[in-house]
């Protein structure tokens, strides 16, 4: 059965840190995350460079978003994988207590691009079944869009400390797989020489 694996990255590094678990190898995604009898089609990591200012940004923020480069260019090194991006903004709040004028980054259009992907693979037929590492709700109508073309949809998902999935997302995918920290670590293992 040919199988597509789609990731909410960072909804995948928030539950790895909520365990305490260091870097993970996406090479190993399909080996813990597919099923006897699945085809690996293609692994579509989805995620954004970090927000950078286009003046006076920090040597931290330069650094990071350099890092975060060469992670998606070693991704794509991998056979079968894709790393699809949107983009942060900063989003302006005020502490209620003080009134402090801060910033938070907050993350754009990688739900969409989740959706879009997932909707493709499904009404074109390419795949058969949809490995869904994701949390968030926003993607829910997709999943419920592509019910007539028959895929299936394997929700891949974590319950640990302030890490949760949503439920109606949980509800309307046919199969459920939930991440322990022992899957997290089969993730993390370098893979074996041949």
């Amino acid at each position: 059965m040919k199988t597509a694996i789609l990731v909410d990255s960072m909804y995948l590094q928030n539950l790895k840190n909520e365990y305490g678990l260091g870097s993970l190898n996406p090479s190993l995604f399909p080996l813990v995350l597919l099923r006897p009898g699945e085809e690996h089609y293609m692994t579509y990591i989805f995620d954004a460079e970090p927000y950078v200012p286009k003046t006076g940004a920090t040597e931290a923020q330069l650094e990071q978003r350099r890092k975060k480069r060469e992670y998606f260019d070693a991704v794509q090194q991998y056979e079968r994988m894709k790393v699809e991006l949107g983009y942060v903004v900063p989003k302006p709040g005020r502490c209620p207590r003080c009134g402090e004028a801060f910033s938070v980054p907050v993350q754009k259009q990688v739900d969409v691009k989740i959706s879009v992907r997932l909707m493709s693979l499904a009404w074109e037929r390419i795949v058969e079944k949809i490995v869904l590492l994701c949390g968030d709700g926003d993607v829910l109508p997709a999943v419920r869009a592509i019910e007539p073309t028959g895929t299936i949809v394997r929700l891949v998902y974590g319950r640990v400390g302030r890490m949760w999935a949503s439920r109606a997302l949980i509800r309307e995918c046919p199969e459920k797989m939930e991440l322990t920290k022992e899957i997290f670590e089969e993730m993390t293992l370098k893979p074996k020489e041949n």
